[in-house]
């Protein structure tokens, strides 16, 4: 086969991996019905990126990235803030896929990149769950870390900014992503250390960026301190013993579908056979992983099941493990064909199980509630007012139902109520868990400082679907469905081709945006197309946080797409005035590394 043949096989090749975990990730939309965001966080993106509409990404403090993203993804394509969370459910989740292809394309054969983007690619359904920040996170990291393996000290200042994105979106993980980075320098400090210094350079400059960045967008309005899970209650009730017992029983039963029995003994192969740079990268994340689950579980003050999710050295470096596999079996094309397919077959159970299950963690009557709840809200409550929500339930516990309520209610209510609500917790009968008690302790706190703070009594609300015990006289019941009920800002679910043309839509906005970039440090096409969405969700958040910094509000039409302009614009702009440069012979061309 020759090289014109190679090439447009590998074209067809990443074309219908990008088509495949399309329709994978559109899967809980289309097949199951699914009409908000996946996944537990997803009601807390919702309000974020409102109160961010409205205020500013300095609400959303160290985390910036996600609300960004989806402010630009509403204003550029007129999306809803549902379609433009689903739309980054589904689009970081194949651009995670793409990248991941990206980084081992010059590690193996055609079906062996693309095998590496299909495990790493469905494995992403464990983030695309709700987990949005850390989706990003791993999007934005592989694709940094394939720039770093196929390009020269260009390639690295764009991987900079990229993995610098994605440290916005995720400084915790950012962390982690640079302990692994400058670990896969000191493995390269013997062999080469030009790829050292670029690795570790790399790393530098994101961090820099990503301090500049948080930095910049701090002046404006506070966020919320408020607990958006019950983790982060457990955490500000100090019930720590509580808090490891619910990271250790997470960790029991869900580690089994995280990782499969068959991955760990195919990654220890790929570990032995990865070369370069990217196989120094996924070497060190292996180690990383391990360390980071071990060191969780040992002293619980981190899930560990967090280290595994963000572990996607593992089903990167199985593919890499299959291919050796599929050509110990060479010979036997019938057998290998059997071997290697059951094999993948296995693989890919656990995560499609897992995301066939998953469910929106806020319901239509949830929503119908707090947007009837709304005319009374805006037509007879004075603004600033604290708006009490009693949450209750017959469980003793009730931590994370108060917890996704109030997450679902911010969500409902108008952006500019968001900070006027309180959650209310009851005090049971005859007392309850030590749980229990604690939570109404720091509930009713917390309507208390929001009443001294207001200087007025707060208004209380009863949702049904939040609370069928109590029914104090003084409170406004809202039982859904309310007849002829006047529907004020409500949170709409997308439809099906609501969800489709949102998803599509954000994928090829980011790969167009992306692939400018991406070029500026590699001549390999191929890769840069792959690498192009994730790229490109990078510097929309870049430009995003840059232009919140300056005063432009993202979630504006204007500003969205005047992100989305300095974003795509600026790449294409950047690559012509290069290639002007090296023709004119005033820069070198771009330096490609060499396969190792």
């Amino acid at each position: 086969m020759g090289r014109a043949d190679r090439d447009t096989l590998g074209w067809v090749a990443l074309a219908l991996l990008a088509f495949g975990l399309l329709a994978w990730f559109l899967w809980p939309f289309l097949g199951n019905g699914a009409r908000f965001p996946l996944g537990p966080d997803g009601p807390v993106y919702l309000w974020w990126a409102r109160l961010a509409g409205l205020d500013g990404l300095s609400v959303v403090g160290a985390r910036p990235g996600v609300p960004a993203l989806a402010l630009v993804l509403q204003g550029t394509l007129g999306l809803s803030v549902v379609q433009s969370l689903v739309a980054l459910e589904v689009g970081l989740g194949v651009a995670t896929g793409l990248a991941a292809a990206a980084l081992v394309r010059r590690q193996a054969p055609i079906g062996g990149w693309v095998l590496a983007g299909v495990l790493a690619g469905t494995f992403a359904v464990h983030l695309a769950s709700g987990y949005l920040a850390n989706l990003a996170m791993v999007a934005t990291f592989l694709a940094a870390s394939a720039l770093i393996d196929l390009g020269g000290r260009r390639a690295a200042i764009v991987a900079a900014v990229v993995f610098a994105a994605g440290g916005l979106a995720h400084p915790p993980f950012f962390l982690i992503g640079a302990v692994i980075l400058l670990g896969a320098a000191a493995l390269a400090w013997r062999g080469g250390r030009d790829s050292a210094v670029r690795i570790a350079g790399a790393v530098a400059g994101a961090g820099a960026v990503v301090g500049i960045g948080l930095l910049a967008v701090m002046p404006g309005p506070n966020g919320l301190d408020v607990d958006t899970s019950k983790d982060a209650f457990l955490r500000r009730a100090g019930l720590t013993a509580e808090l490891r017992s619910a990271y250790l029983d997470r960790f029991v039963h869900r580690w089994t579908r995280y990782v499969q029995w068959v991955s760990v003994p195919l990654a220890v192969v790929g570990f032995a056979v990865a070369r370069g740079p990217a196989g120094r990268i996924l070497r060190s994340w292996l180690l990383v992983t391990g360390a980071g689950v071990a060191i969780a579980l040992v002293t619980g003050w981190v899930p560990a099941d967090r280290f595994i999710t963000f572990g996607f050295a593992v089903p990167i470096l199985a593919a890499l493990g299959l291919v050796r596999v599929w050509l110990s079996f060479e010979r036997r094309r019938a057998l290998a064909v059997v071997v290697t397919g059951a094999l993948v077959v296995a693989m890919l159970a656990g995560a499609g199980i897992a995301w066939n299950r998953q469910q929106p963690f806020l319901s239509e009557d949830e929503v119908d509630a707090v947007t009837i709840a709304n005319g009374a809200i805006v037509g007879e409550v004075a603004r600033g007012t604290p708006l009490a929500f009693l949450v209750n339930e017959p469980d003793a516990t009730v931590s994370f139902l108060a917890t996704r309520a109030g997450n679902v209610i911010r969500a409902g209510v108008p952006p500019d109520r968001i900070r006027d609500v309180v959650v209310v917790v009851p005090p049971a009968e005859g007392g309850g868990s030590t749980e229990r008690v604690a939570l109404e302790h720091l509930t009713r706190q917390d309507l208390e400082n929001a009443e001294a703070r207001a200087g007025r009594p707060a208004t209380v609300f009863v949702l049904t679907p939040f609370d069928p015990v109590d029914r104090p006289p003084d409170a406004r019941i809202i039982d859904p469905p309310v007849k002829d009920a006047f529907h004020i800002d409500p949170l709409e679910p997308s439809s099906a081709i609501g969800v489709v043309w949102a998803s599509v839509a954000a994928l090829l906005l980011f790969g167009v945006v992306g692939f400018g970039w991406a070029t500026i440090g590699t001549c390999d096409r191929l890769a840069a197309a792959a690498t192009a969405p994730a790229v490109g969700g990078a510097m929309l958040i870049a430009a995003a946080v840059a232009l919140d910094a300056l005063g432009v509000r993202i979630g504006t039409t204007a500003g969205a797409l005047a992100a989305s302009a300095l974003a795509g614009l600026g790449g294409y702009l950047v690559r012509a005035i290069l290639e002007r440069r090296v023709r004119t012979g005033a820069a070198p061309e771009i330096e490609e590394q060499p396969a190792e």
